[in-house]
C-alpha cells in the first residue's frame, strides 16, 4: 500500500485506500469574490470576531462512492492555493462544518502558509500563489489577523429589519474580508464588536419581507463612527444577485 492509499479514512478512522475505490472524488471549491463570501451568509472573521485578510479560500471533500472521508491521523495534504499578492497571507486558518451556513468563524491552525511559484500549462506559463500543509478537509483559508486598532460598529435599520428576514454585512474595499453584522435585539441594530480601524468598506444589507426584497448599501470608513442608519431599497431579486456578485 502506498502512501496515497493511507491518506484517507472514514469517519471510524479505517484506512480508505484511493486505488480500490471504485469512485474516489476530491472535490474543490473556490471562493473567489467577497459576494461569494456574502451569498454564503458568511465572512472572514475568528470564533473571537477578529477580523482577517484572506487571500485564499477553498472548500476540500473527499469521498469514495458517495461516502465522505477525512484525513487519517497524522496525515497531511498538500494545497496550492492562487493568491494575487502572495506575502499578505501568513496563516492557515480552518473551519472543520460541513458548510458555511453554520460557519462559527475561523480558527487558527500551527501550519505555515508560504509563498509559492507553479507552472502552468498555458500561458502566462507561471502561477503565484500559496502553498500549505492542511491537516483537515473542509474549509481552509490562508489569510492574515488585522492588527489595527479596532473599535465597535453597529448600524440601525428601519422597524421590521430583524435577524428574521435581513443579512448585514461590512465589505472592505480593496481587500478580501468581509465582518457579518449581529443582530442586537436588545438596541434592534446589526453589529460587530472589532472593525479594524481606517479602512474604506460598504455596509451592505439584503432582506427580504414577503415576496419583497430589499437592498441597502452604504459607504463608510472604519472608525470614523461607532454608529450609522442606513435605508433599504426594494430591489427584484435579480438585482440583488447582480449586485452581490459585483462585490
Amino acid at each position: 500500500m502506498n502512501h496515497l492509499d493511507q491518506l484517507f479514512s472514514n469517519t471510524s478512522g479505517a484506512v480508505v485506500p484511493c486505488s480500490t475505490c471504485s469512485d474516489f472524488r476530491l472535490e474543490v471549491i473556490e471562493i473567489q469574490r467577497k459576494g461569494d463570501l456574502v451569498a454564503r451568509n458568511t465572512g472572514t472573521v475568528t470564533t473571537e470576531n477578529r477580523v482577517l485578510e484572506s487571500d485564499g479560500i477553498l472548500h476540500l471533500k473527499a469521498t469514495c462512492n458517495g461516502q465522505e472521508l477525512q484525513l487519517s491521523q497524522g496525515n497531511l495534504l498538500k494545497i496550492q492555493i492562487p493568491g494575487a499578492a502572495p506575502l499578505n497571507a501568513n496563516q492557515l486558518f480552518t473551519n472543520t462544518s460541513g458548510t458555511m451556513d453554520v460557519f462559527t468563524g475561523w480558527s487558527g491552525t500551527n501550519q505555515a502558509v508560504t509563498a509559492a511559484e507553479w507552472q502552468l500549462p498555458g500561458n502566462p506559463p507561471f502561477q503565484l500563489g500559496y502553498q500549505l500543509l492542511v491537516p483537515n478537509l473542509r474549509w481552509i483559508c490562508a489569510g492574515r489577523m488585522l492588527e489595527e486598532p479596532n473599535s465597535s460598529y453597529c448600524v440601525e435599520l428601519p422597524l421590521g429589519f430583524s435577524d428574521q428576514n435581513t443579512q448585514a454585512f461590512m465589505v472592505f474595499k480593496n481587500m478580501q474580508s468581509v465582518v457579518p453584522l449581529k443582530y442586537q435585539a436588545a438596541d434592534f441594530r446589526f453589529c460587530a464588536p472589532f472593525v479594524p480601524q481606517g479602512f474604506p468598506v460598504q455596509v451592505v444589507t439584503v432582506s427580504k419581507l414577503g415576496d419583497q426584497f430589499w437592498l441597502g448599501n452604504k459607504d463608510e470608513e472604519t472608525g470614523g463612527s461607532n454608529a450609522s442608519t442606513l435605508l433599504p431599497q426594494k430591489m427584484s431579486e435579480q438585482q440583488v444577485i447582480d449586485f452581490i456578485k459585483s462585490l
